[in-house]
């Protein structure tokens, strides 16, 4: 597969059928061309396939194993895509379009306090879209980013979503109340359950898998709430409980 190759131009293999797909749809990347496993069969492919043609994309057929080196991970599906990097967006730029929105809604931003498996930066992002939140924000160093294995856990979400990487996520707290946000930390110790009612501007801030959310960035939030458990296992995973706390945010 050839393309023309610019300087200041990167490309990635994204690996999955939604991925790929939505990549299309998004319009967000240029893709080079699409690679399919030699005999490959099922609707979601040979749909894909059809999809790609229409858009004037390549597609060529490899080996799977090919096919397996290209995408450097699990789960491909036989099917990988050389497409340019993720657009990504500017803070400043993502807090303005989130205030800007219609008042019949409220502006909610979810900020990650150094999360480090691609796979639930993934699936948060998928959670976040699927919720009608106006963005992800997440360390762009010491933190997952937005790679092909997080594409593929977001299902392709994360060509819709406006992805938002910071060097320092307690400045963005702080920016964001001075901007009028209400800025939530969430944490199995906090004081309160979640109730958003009568905020109308929403910050919320998830910790790492392990450590949760760094002391300065609680410091930092207005308030401290915890998921109401239950069950004799007192927590959850960090995109399970991003996924809780964004549906209840959406239901005003």
């Amino acid at each position: 597969m050839k393309h023309k190759k610019k300087k200041d131009v990167r490309w990635e293999y994204i690996f999955g059928v939604n991925p790929i797909q939505e990549a299309i749809n998004a319009g967000r990347r240029k893709i080079s061309g699409i690679i399919v496993k030699k005999g490959a069969t099922g609707k979601p492919v040979l749909s894909l396939i059809s999809h790609a043609k229409r858009c004037n994309i390549p597609v060529d057929f490899s080996s799977i194993d090919k096919i397996a080196r290209l995408a450097d991970a699990e789960g491909h599906q036989g099917i990988v895509a050389l497409v340019t990097m993720p657009r990504l967006t500017d803070f400043d730029k993502l807090v303005e379009r989130a205030i800007s929105k219609p008042k019949s809604g409220r502006p909610t931003l979810c900020l990650l306090d150094g999360v480090m498996d691609p796979r639930n930066l993934g699936a948060i992002i998928r959670s976040a879209n699927a919720f009608g939140l106006d963005g992800v924000i997440y360390p762009a160093k010491r933190a997952a980013s937005y790679t092909p294995v997080a594409a593929k856990a977001s299902a392709g979400a994360g060509e819709h979503m406006s992805l938002c990487p910071v060097n320092n996520i307690a400045e963005c707290v702080r920016k964001l109340r001075d901007d009028g946000f209400h800025c939530v930390a969430l944490d199995a110790g906090g004081t309160e359950e979640l109730d958003f009612a009568g905020i109308s501007a929403l910050a919320l801030v998830l910790g790492s898998e392990g450590k949760g959310i760094r002391p300065l960035v609680i410091k930092r939030c207005d308030k401290v709430m915890k998921i109401p458990i239950t069950g004799p296992v007192g927590s959850l995973n960090v995109s399970s409980a991003a996924a809780v706390t964004f549906h209840m945010a959406s239901s005003r």
